[in-house]
């Protein structure tokens, strides 16, 4: 089962999270799609710094923080993005509750 995490500032913005246990399902490939689509439009499309880890081996671990709490302030694009990306996550754990669950910190 594919378990994500969130982790959310005081006003209730996405600010990190982790995604880990991938299998080679394609619940597994949606949440991948999902995940490194979001961390390399943020990379691309914003002025956001954030740091980034993953598991090199294909297991599907990845975390991500942003660095800056401006950079989710309400209206930017990076915040815009992350709340895309978790809307994406909720409807495929709906969809789909014995492979992905998600949870905030």
């Amino acid at each position: 089962m594919i378990e994500s995490s969130l982790t959310r500032d005081i006003a209730g913005r996405v600010i990190a999270f982790e995604v880990f246990n991938h299998g080679e399902s394609h619940v597994c490939a949606a949440v991948s799609m999902l995940v490194i689509n979001t961390v390399n439009s943020i990379e691309a499309l914003t002025d956001a710094e954030f740091s980034c880890k993953y598991d090199k081996k294909n297991t599907g671990y990845i975390t991500f923080e942003l660095e800056s709490p401006r950079s989710i302030s309400p209206g930017t694009e990076a915040g815009l993005l992350l709340d895309a990306m978790v809307l994406g996550l909720e409807a495929t754990a709906q969809k789909h509750p014995t492979e992905l669950t998600m949870k905030e910190k």
